[in-house]
């Protein structure tokens, strides 16, 4: 092999494993973006679509979990800090009705750039998470997050942090029988 050719792989597998063993969901440390202010706000509004409502299934050994991006959208305005990168987080909870909600997600969590929600679908099933049994309703909530941060594009976004400001956030709950 050529030296190009085998450092563009060790320089891409080195990404590929930096990601791969990051250490979960957060916000790594790095060099802040150059003019970045939370302080300073843009004289404009950002228009952003979130979603109301939940996008439930469930089968006898399978519960699955997503936002309704299709029908359920509503438009808020969102002030963004002066060269500011915008992220969401959510967080899925499942418990049976009745019972408290678990002090953390049990559900998954899920993470993007940007301000869309679609965030995607959480899958849980009897085998793996012991949800869904049968008999039993559950308690959905998905915590949404609107976050900035003065870090690169493309960083794994997180539970919010001191490095991170919540721009917006909302829980989204439905029963399932």
């Amino acid at each position: 092999m050529k030296p190009k050719i085998i450092i563009c792989l060790a320089l891409g597998l080195g990404g590929i494993l930096s990601i791969t063993f990051a250490d979960g969901p957060s916000l790594p440390t790095s060099t802040p973006i150059t003019n970045a202010n939370p302080s300073i706000r843009l004289p404009r509004l950002v228009q952003v679509h979130v979603p109301t409502k939940l996008k439930i299934e469930r089968t006898t050994d399978m519960l699955s979990v997503g936002t309704d991006n299709r029908s359920s959208l509503k438009a808020i305005s969102l002030t963004i800090g002066g060269n500011m990168v915008t992220g969401v987080w959510s967080e899925l909870y499942v418990y049976p009705v009745g019972e408290a909600r678990p002090a953390s997600a049990n559900g998954g969590s899920g993470s993007a750039d940007g301000l869309d929600f679609n965030l995607g679908t959480h899958i849980l099933n009897t085998k793996r998470d012991s949800i869904p049994l049968p008999g039993i309703k559950y308690v959905v909530e998905v915590d949404l997050t609107a976050l900035e941060a003065d870090v690169p594009p493309g960083q794994i976004w997180g539970p919010p942090t001191k490095s991170c400001k919540v721009l917006w956030r909302q829980t989204l709950k439905q029963i399932v029988e």
